[in-house]
């Protein structure tokens, strides 16, 4: 028989298996786009302009980070007002804050006054103009609007901060969710109102770019638009609803092993033939990562799954390989350039994608044990749902120790055959 799926609400505990993996394989993707990218900026040959690597591939992360993060920052303010009949605004800011300030200013001070002054990491056609409207670039960057300095400056981004505008997106993101999930009477209809004008904004805007293509702020405000991606986030929101408030005819057709194969299926070809779909090509992808991160984080009869030790840790690692990956692919650029024949393809490209994920690797862990989690230890008192390792160590001890049911999953979700 069909599975549904009932949430045990006493639980203040939220963990959702296989998501630490989907982090891990976005950010593989944004690197492998970037590191082609590079390739093509520094003149190597590369699959940037020939391939979906350089198509869609790299925004692909990116739009799978928005949606993941709509699903599971709502689901977890549901939760907590559940738990307390409120939301506390100010505790939520908090946790972003120590979540994500320390490392994102950590990269915006070192790429904005420290790294382009080591000629060994500049970038051609970038590292020339960052000093080009600097008070501008800093002023935006301190106020994370990273995002209106890519739309500005497009041309010329800032090497080793550009990445950086999709943390601006998700912060403008956060600064408005704990308001609308506290003060929505119906969550899901607000969300989908905001869907639909996001639509109406982006489309809009698109015809106003294609009837005035010489208007340099209709092509900026379409620009910044298309990228703001709140729509996907909202997307994630959605999922989080449907989740916590049980939608089991809903949960029934996501969770029918069809519905994920053809998901995954139509993913990997889509993804690997770069298909892009006129007006609406990430959210096309979207609605497919959103359907893919439900099944993987509540889903007891899901057909994959990324829940391993090592995925695990990679996964949490990711903020770091995100803002860190830029140094390290010039940084294996530069040393490929200098010690290997670049006619040599497969040598080059092996030492290329070998010392660039190493280097992540290597930063990524280093910052998140000596430098992050200095700051996420102490989110602890601002939480009143318990989440993450915590709450993965809980719920097991709790399944060890009382109810010995395979069938309950780590998410606080089981089956009802």
């Amino acid at each position: 028989m069909a599975s549904t799926t009932t949430i045990e609400k006493k639980s203040s505990s939220v963990y959702f298996p296989s998501l630490n993996g989907v982090r891990f394989v976005a950010a593989l993707g944004v690197i492998m786009h970037h590191l082609e990218q590079h390739k093509y900026i520094f003149g190597l040959k590369n699959v940037y302009r020939t391939s979906f690597v350089g198509g869609v591939f790299g925004k692909l992360g990116i739009i799978m980070f928005f949606v993941l993060s709509g699903f599971l920052i709502t689901y977890l303010l549901l939760k907590e007002k559940e738990k307390t009949g409120t939301i506390s605004v100010k505790h939520f800011y908090i946790r972003r804050m120590l979540r994500i300030w320390p490392l994102y200013y950590l990269i915006v001070l070192t790429g904005l006054f420290i790294l382009p002054h080591i000629p060994f990491l500049s970038v051609p056609g970038r590292s020339e103009f960052v000093h080009d409207h600097f008070g501008i670039k800093v002023f935006f960057m301190i106020f994370f609007m990273p995002n209106i300095i890519d739309t500005i400056y497009r041309h010329t981004p800032i090497p080793y901060t550009d990445q950086t505008w999709s943390v601006g997106v998700e912060e403008q993101f956060y600064f408005i969710w704990p308001w609308l999930v506290k003060y929505s009477k119906n969550l899901m209809r607000t969300l989908t109102y905001i869907i639909c004008f996001y639509f109406i904004v982006k489309f809009t805007l698109e015809f106003l770019n294609y009837k005035y293509p010489e208007n340099a702020l209709f092509d900026n405000e379409n620009y910044f638009w298309t990228f703001f991606c709140i729509d996907d986030i909202a997307l994630g929101g959605i999922m989080a609803c449907v989740l916590y408030y049980r939608k089991e005819k809903v949960l029934k057709f996501l969770f029918n092993k069809y519905v994920q194969w053809i998901t995954y299926i139509s993913l990997a070809i889509i993804t690997v033939k770069g298909i892009a779909v006129p007006h609406v090509t990430y959210e096309v992808y979207a609605v497919f990562f959103a359907i893919m991160i439900i099944n993987l984080a509540a889903n007891p009869k899901t057909v994959i799954s990324f829940e391993n030790k090592i995925l695990s840790y990679l996964g949490k690692i990711t903020y770091g390989l995100y803002l860190y990956h830029y140094i390290a692919i010039v940084i294996a650029i530069k040393l490929g350039m200098r010690y290997v024949d670049p006619n040599n393809l497969l040598l080059s490209n092996v030492v290329y994608y070998v010392i660039t994920f190493g280097l992540c690797i290597l930063m990524a862990v280093v910052s998140y044990e000596f430098f992050e989690k200095r700051f996420l230890r102490a989110k602890v008192k601002y939480s009143t749902i318990v989440s993450g390792d915590n709450a993965k160590e809980e719920l097991e001890a709790a399944q060890a120790n009382n109810t010995g049911d395979p069938t309950v999953a780590p998410a606080t979700v089981k089956a009802v055959l």
